[in-house]
């Protein structure tokens, strides 16, 4: 695993960069369908003005919900990035860009950047997305589909 920060308070970015081993189709998938991503994130929604909900649920069993805003998706052969806006109550809005594409012969990279992560919230975000990342690699070894080399 590995999370680098440049945490400058008014311009930090989380950057986590990740190899699995499996299709870039599989982990395209896996990163930008709904369903997909319930299954190993968060549970997702997406309500009828396209916004995804989010809801977490902390140890404790206190959930909250955040919601975020896709700003773009795209995908090109064996590359694609998509890029929304996460909306933090009581904070300001940053944008987390996701890179994914073919690495190998069976491997595809995985690049999430975290722009400007909400200064208090910047540690957390760091670990969590991490953590994330982490539970992506065990569903897709659940599914048969891979495992990854940070």
């Amino acid at each position: 695993m590995s999370a680098d920060r440049d945490s400058a308070a008014d311009s930090a970015t989380v950057s986590i960069r990740r190899r699995f081993d499996c299709s870039f189709a599989d982990l395209w998938v896996a990163v930008t369908v709904p369903d997909s991503i319930s299954a190993w994130f968060t549970p997702c929604r997406v309500g009828p003005d396209g916004r995804y909900s989010l809801r977490f649920t902390e140890k404790s069993g206190e959930s909250y919900v955040k919601y975020a805003t896709v700003l773009g998706c795209g995908r090109l052969g064996s590359a694609g990035e998509y890029r929304f806006l996460l909306h933090d109550e009581g904070y300001r809005d940053s944008t987390v860009e996701v890179r994914a594409g073919a690495d190998g012969e069976a491997g595809s990279g995985l690049e999430l950047r975290h722009l400007h992560p909400p200064p208090p919230l910047i540690d957390g975000y760091a670990r969590g997305w991490a953590d994330y990342l982490d539970a992506l690699e065990r569903h897709l070894a659940a599914t048969g589909r891979a495992r990854s080399r940070a």
